[in-house]
C-alpha cells in the first residue's frame, strides 16, 4: 500500500513538471488548460504505473529482501535516481533540459 503512495506522489510531481515546461513555453493559455492537463497526466501516468503490476511486484520483492542482495542494490540505484532527479529540479528548475 505504500508503494502505491509514492507511485501517485511520484506521477504527480512528474506532470507537475511537465506542466510547467509547457508553461514557461507559452503553452498553456489560460487556468482551465493548465489544471485540465495537469489533471489528465496525473491520472493517466498514475494508472499507468498502478496497473504496472510487474514492476510494483519487483520494488515490492526488492524492499521485503525476496531477492537478496541485488533487490537491495537495484533499490539503491533508484534511490539515487530519485535524488539525482530532485536534486535537478531545484538546481537547474527543470527535469529535462
Amino acid at each position: 500500500m505504500n508503494l502505491i503512495i509514492i507511485i501517485f506522489i511520484s506521477s504527480i510531481l512528474a506532470s507537475t513538471s511537465i506542466i510547467g515546461a509547457l508553461a514557461q513555453n507559452g503553452f498553456m493559455n489560460s487556468a482551465l488548460t493548465r489544471s485540465v492537463a495537469g489533471g489528465t497526466v496525473a491520472f493517466t501516468s498514475s494508472n499507468f504505473l498502478v496497473g504496472y503490476t510487474n514492476l510494483e511486484y519487483f520494488i515490492s520483492a526488492s524492499a521485503n529482501g525476496s531477492l537478496g542482495f541485488s533487490g537491495f542494490v537495484f533499490l539503491g540505484g533508484l534511490v539515487a535516481l530519485m535524488i539525482t532527479w530532485l536534486s535537478n529540479i531545484i538546481e537547474f528548475g527543470v527535469a529535462i533540459k
